[in-house]
């Protein structure tokens, strides 16, 4: 059964050698009359796959539970194929009718740009760039068929269907996606206000004294920190830290909420209710080190901060990876202790790099300087050292290897008493 003709308000426009038509579309037509590739060509060789493999079972569904969740939902344009058919542009005349603008001239090149797109049920249409929000659509609209009703962008570009028309296609497809860049990790802490640790991380270097007066670097996202910095610490590290302790230490935490933690954004309170859990945990973490509580809470606590990274202290909380390096061997010990009884363990860790299992793994004595592609191996001693892990044949190749002396003469540093 023909699908009936539909009027989509849209601007016509061009772009290089592409005709383009950028419309308003109900989420209902979009399921209705938008095909995948793989609906519309039987032949699915390589030469003539335009479009990416959907991962129903996470992506889509994501996307479903964005929609179905999420109060201010917003997508970008969807560009959508146009093959066959007979659409039809019907422009119409624009007129002044504010008369401050009378003496404002329209070009002639701009006339016909605004109109209504006609698509009359014949064409096929499949999704060029937009494919997993399709499926998203499709899955949240069989569970909440109000959603039909709301209105998205959407980029109709004509093709033919010809091996000609086909490789153009390609061609276009490539260079929407190739061209397509991840939201860079620095961008996701500093704007994004679904992700749970961004905002909460945001809130700590705004409010919480122990972060708000500058011991965080707001313009490094690393691991690590220059010895003269003045901050304890990079925002990217503090962001990492408060995405573990979220997901893996905290006491009073939900899992299944949490889940998606960076795709649907929680309630306000939910939202404070972890920032004071997170901000709980970092101060117990940061109270591990009595001379670190003691320098970060002074109202001018730079030079505190640098002397305590000296290679005559080099004291291992005071520097990001030391930071991390704890927080990811509290995870550890979260799973079979309470946060209490995993920061009493981590009390027998010596606080100064000089100690094992730091010296000669991620602190450099001879040279002064830190090692920090070694932290995972610092991790891994140290859960040994603490009786929660073996002596694995993996960890003493690893612990040779950084010694520079074969597996068979290691000998791991002793476990705490």
């Amino acid at each position: 059964m023909a699908m009936k003709s539909v009027l989509l308000p849209a601007l016509q426009g061009r772009l290089g050698s592409w005709h383009y038509y950028s419309a308003l579309m109900k989420l209902s037509d979009l399921v209705d009359r938008v095909s995948y590739a793989d609906e519309i060509h039987e032949n699915t060789r390589l030469s003539e796959m335009i479009q990416r493999r959907l991962d129903e079972a996470k992506r889509s569904e994501d996307i479903e539970q964005y929609l179905l969740k999420t109060k201010d939902r917003f997508f970008n344009s969807l560009v959508v194929g146009v093959y066959g058919g007979s659409p039809q542009w019907h422009p119409f005349e624009v007129k002044v009718t504010n008369q401050s603008h009378a003496e404002i001239d329209m070009m002639q090149h701009e006339e016909g740009l605004v109109g209504y797109l006609e698509l009359n049920g014949s064409e096929r249409l499949f999704a060029l760039d937009g494919q997993h929000r399709l499926s998203g659509i499709r899955r949240a609209i069989k569970k909440d068929s109000k959603l039909g009703d709301e209105l998205v962008s959407v980029l109709f570009v004509p093709h033919s269907d010809t091996p000609a028309g086909l490789q153009r296609t390609r061609s276009l497809f490539v260079a929407i996606n190739k061209k397509a860049v991840p939201v860079a990790r620095r961008d996701i802490i500093a704007l994004d206000e679904i992700d749970l640790a961004a905002i909460v991380t945001r809130r700590l270097v705004d409010t919480n004294p122990l972060f708000s007066k500058g011991q965080v670097d707001l313009d490094r996202f690393t691991q690590s920190i220059p010895a003269g910095a003045p901050a304890l610490t990079t925002i990217g590290n503090l962001y990492d830290i408060t995405k573990i302790a979220l997901a893996e230490i905290i006491e009073d935490r939900d899992a299944a909420e949490l889940a998606n933690a960076t795709r649907i954004r929680m309630s306000d309170d939910r939202i404070a209710h972890y920032e004071a859990q997170a901000a709980e945990y970092i101060k117990h973490l940061i109270e591990l080190d009595p001379d670190l509580i003691s320098a970060i809470t002074q109202d001018d606590f730079g030079p505190s901060v640098i002397q305590q990274r000296r290679p005559d202290a080099a004291r291992v909380l005071f520097r990001p990876i030391g930071l991390t390096i704890f927080t990811k061997v509290i995870a550890q010990l979260r799973k079979k202790h309470s946060l209490a009884e995993a920061m009493n363990e981590m009390n027998k860790v010596p606080l100064v790099m000089t100690e094992a299992p730091f010296e000669g793994v991620i602190w450099d004595s001879a040279r002064e300087r830190m090692n920090t592609g070694n932290a995972s191996l610092c991790i891994g001693l140290l859960l040994y050292m603490l009786g929660e892990a073996p002596a694995e044949e993996r960890l003493v190749n690893r612990y040779a290897l950084v010694q520079g002396i074969a597996p068979e003469d290691v000998v791991l540093p002793s476990p705490f008493k």
